[in-house]
């Protein structure tokens, strides 16, 4: 891999190799298969509309977001039942899976069965901030 350009906004454009398998290739990695892919478009596309949290707790493991996680929120995204949300509820924030009741009636759900669903009520102050579109997590 070799970096290829710095852009005036220090976006690093990257060339890499299109495929990297995880375990034994059953042939060698091409060299010659090159892509270029723009970092930050590609993981806020949208920026002016974006901003990160860092995920604490463990209530969504299940959906493989741990501690010290960065979010990506789009709040241009149109909120769907099945998307991960950033939501306020009563002066807290907190990243739980959207889902509906039979009636249309919000709930916000963890992943992980240690912890119980939210039932979102009509007196609650309660807003969905956006969706979160990316996770990003440094290896050790």
């Amino acid at each position: 891999m070799n970096i290829s350009k710095v852009l005036s906004d220090n976006t690093i454009l990257l060339h890499f190799s299109a495929n990297a398998p995880c375990s034994f290739p059953a042939r060698p990695v091409s060299d010659d298969i090159e892509t270029e892919i723009n970092f930050s478009k590609f993981w806020v596309p949208n920026a002016k509309d974006s901003y990160s949290v860092t995920a604490t707790g463990d209530s969504m493991t299940g959906a493989r977001i741990y501690e010290g996680d960065m979010l990506v929120i789009d709040c241009s995204v149109e909120p769907r039942t099945g998307n991960i949300v950033a939501a306020w509820v009563n002066g807290d924030l907190t990243i739980k899976r959207l889902q509906t009741t039979i009636e249309g009636h919000p709930i916000l759900k963890a992943e992980n069965s240690n912890y119980e669903s939210l039932y979102i009520q009509e007196n609650d102050d309660f807003r969905v901030l956006g969706v979160i579109t990316s996770v990003h997590r440094k290896l050790d």
